[in-house]
């Protein structure tokens, strides 16, 4: 029987939603957010939709520099919206959903965020082209997520199979932009930043 990935992802998350914010072992992921907030403040939007919300770290981030825009947060983990929820209040406006079928009516978005959960999509062209779907007219996509050396990556992604967390792979920056590319987005940005960190810039022109 096949594995479900996307079940074991909901599962995980959930029983750390509690702790995540305080846990030593998302520590670096936690750390990382500041640089991510940095480019999505970059950038001229009246609302924002984070994918992979998880406890709402960005989008707090967001708030408190963006007031008057409209937030929005999906996650697949129920916990984990709970927590965000607590975190934000009504700031932002939370959903637990499938980043591969988006709740939301295509063009919706300026800019669309999705940090560090891209390596659990076990459909990646689907949910980049939903992330597409939802963007405006030149609207921009930031995907944030792991990144590792192509010897490192390789073993890593050979081994994710036996992951209980629900991870599928780590992509590489050939392949993200190669996604994005195919769904009909112009790759402005990729870049690294920290040890195992990568982050694209994209937007959409058609």
């Amino acid at each position: 029987m096949k594995t479900d990935r996307k079940e074991l992802s909901r599962q995980s998350f959930d029983k750390v939603a509690a702790t995540y914010d305080q846990s030593g072992t998302y520590a670096s992921l936690r750390a990382k957010y500041q640089s991510i907030a940095e480019e999505t403040l970059r950038h001229n939007f009246d609302n924002c939709l984070d994918i992979g919300c998880g406890t709402g770290a960005l989008l707090s981030m967001i708030a408190r520099e963006r007031r008057n825009a409209e937030l929005f947060g999906l996650d697949l983990s129920e916990q984990m919206i709970k927590v965000a929820r607590e975190k934000l209040g009504k700031k932002a406006k939370l959903v637990v959903g499938d980043s591969e079928k988006l709740p939301f009516d295509d063009g919706k978005f300026d800019l669309v965020t999705c940090t560090f959960s891209f390596h659990h999509y076990t459909n990646p062209r689907e949910a980049i082209a939903e992330m597409r779907r939802v963007l405006a007219a030149n609207g921009k996509l930031i995907v944030a997520d792991g990144w590792l050396p192509a010897p490192v990556r390789q073993f890593a992604n050979l081994l994710m199979p036996l992951s209980k967390d629900g991870d599928v792979k780590f992509h590489s920056r050939q392949e993200l932009c190669g996604f994005a590319q195919e769904a009909g987005l112009k790759v402005l940005k990729w870049t690294r930043f920290g040890s195992h960190g990568c982050l694209m810039v994209a937007e959409k022109v058609r």
